[in-house]
């Protein structure tokens, strides 16, 4: 298996330990994946802080976003049959709804029962990608893609638990993983699927700022910048900044606009949004202030702004409170950033590599105080975290494929030519209980849409002109009436109400017409 290893070309030359940091990582990939399951691939073989307590899972659990990120990382260094296998896996241990378990142990029994909508999305990116290189048949991945696609279409945007497994609503990391999955899932499904899969694409692309960007907030104003995005927004505070509450921290709720982290920088990596968007630009200012530590491993960054996921501060092991401490996956992330806008994305590379324990593992959180010898803490090296840390290897590996390839591995052609980095603007808006909005732009057709059939009983400009429509099937086991832009072209607001069967909704709605 090593023999068929193809790292990436370090040119313009790189230290010789970043090669030989590839190999060790893309092993570490490979026996990470269980004998019993093949393709089944757990987030780590240590358990973080393991020498002050344990757990009957610990990391030896699958995650599906850790799995397809070494899926990717195996496709990093040529490994296709490994990715496929995995792929495989993950279809087997799909729920009939489409949904994978938050975590699980390798035969696919739970261990934490959480939903992450990014998790719905990521194996749809990693069939799209293995599409793309000719490793696979359509017929191979249409029924998983399928499924998927349903449960981020009747689910989203917003997601119950974020990426980090701490608080529910719209983050920019997940909204880029499922516009680039329902993207990727439309090449793969065709027809009305398709069709309905990149209406809802385009629509939730649209407004992901109108969710996750502020403006003219304190920390705005203290570095000179117009706005930034957030990490997340709570659930039905779209648009309007409320406030979260911090995982191990006690119950701590900052405002949603002071909880900065890095998921902005996935709208980039994903093809959502140009590198050199101002907006993308004016984040990363604010996360270099907030959230950047130089270490003598190099630079590194928190999660977000007043993590309590790590170590005391006296260097005592986490136990279910702490300080969050930097992450080396992040400086690759702020590394694929870099390579997204035409840089050379090495010295993150180098960062990454120093923050390496004695034998080469790459940790889950490196110290970020001042050293504590007795504890076997040392500024820019591991933690008691996680190590190796699964993804942090996969992170590394991709990030030296992008090198090579001018661009990230995880950015799909399907989105690239469909987005082009740009901001797009929908020709139909989603309109649905869950993901509600009061005013619609001129111009725009109207989905008003449901997971269950209904007539909807509508009229205008208080109640006029008062007709039935039943909802239709619109795809991804969805139901809708569209309304079209022409039929609202001389109203001033849309009123309704739906049937379902012969029960009433019991509630009048409204949307006003504003202009552009």
């Amino acid at each position: 298996w090593a023999e068929t290893l193809r790292i990436p070309a370090t040119t313009p030359p790189l230290d010789a330990g970043i090669a030989e940091e590839a190999y060790l990582s893309a092993v570490m990939l490979k026996v990470h994946e269980d004998r019993t399951f093949p393709g089944a691939v757990v987030a780590s073989l240590s358990v973080p802080w393991g020498n002050s307590s344990d757990s009957p899972g610990g990391y030896h659990l699958v995650w599906t976003r850790d799995a397809v990120e070494a899926g990717f990382g195996l496709l990093a260094v040529g490994q296709r049959e490994d990715a496929e296998r995995l792929l495989a896996y993950l279809a087997s241990t799909q729920r009939p709804d489409g949904h994978w378990y938050q975590n699980f142990y390798p035969d696919g029994r739970p261990f934490w029962g959480g939903v992450q909508l990014d998790e719905a999305g990521f194996p749809i990116l990693l069939a799209a990608k293995l599409l793309e290189e000719g490793s696979l048949t359509v017929n191979r991945t249409r029924d998983m893609v399928r499924r998927a696609a349903e449960y981020i279409a009747s689910s989203g945007p917003g997601t119950p638990q974020d990426r980090w497994e701490e608080n529910a609503g719209d983050s920019p990391f997940t909204l880029a993983v499922e516009v680039a999955a329902l993207v990727a899932a439309a090449g793969i499904l065709g027809g009305q699927d398709a069709g309905y899969a990149l209406s809802l694409a385009d629509y939730w692309n649209e407004r992901i700022e109108e969710w996750c960007y502020v403006s003219d907030t304190q920390l705005a104003r203290d570095l000179g910048v117009p706005g930034h995005y957030i990490r997340i927004a709570p659930p039905g505070g779209r648009g309007v900044p409320e406030r979260v509450e911090l995982q191990n921290r006690a119950g701590k709720t900052p405002a949603a606009d002071e909880l900065i982290g890095l998921e902005f920088m996935a709208l980039a990596r994903f093809g959502l949004r140009r590198a050199d968007d101002p907006r993308i630009l004016d984040s990363l200012k604010i996360a270099d202030a907030v959230l950047r530590l130089d270490t003598p491993s190099g630079p590194l960054y928190h999660r977000y702004r007043g993590d309590g996921y790590g170590e005391h501060e006296d260097g005592r092991p986490f136990d279910g409170s702490g300080v969050g401490r930097a992450w080396p996956l992040l400086t690759g992330e702020r590394g694929h950033l870099a390579l997204a806008s035409g840089e050379d994305p090495a010295p993150y590379l180098a960062t990454m590599l120093r923050t390496a324990g004695r034998c080469g593992l790459l940790p889950e959180q490196a110290w970020d105080a001042a050293p504590m010898p007795d504890r076997g803490l040392f500024p820019g090296k591991p933690s008691g975290g996680a190590m190796p840390l699964l993804w942090a290897h996969a992170e590394y590996l991709q990030l030296l494929a992008g090198r090579e390839l001018g661009r990230p591995l995880q950015l799909l052609r399907a989105v690239k030519d469909r987005y082009g980095g740009q901001r797009p603007a929908a020709t139909t808006w989603h309109w649905r209980v869950d993901a509600s909005f009061e005013a619609l732009r001129r111009g725009r057709a109207l989905l008003i849409e449901d997971r269950l059939p209904f007539v909807l009983h509508y009229g205008f400009d208080g109640w006029q002109d008062v007709r039935d429509r039943e909802a239709r099937s619109q795809g991804l086991g969805m139901f809708g009436v569209r309304v079209a832009a022409d039929e609202l072209a001389s109203r001033q607001e849309i009123n309704f109400t739906r049937r379902y069967g012969e029960r009433w909704e019991g509630r009048d709605r409204r949307i006003g017409l504003v202009e552009e």
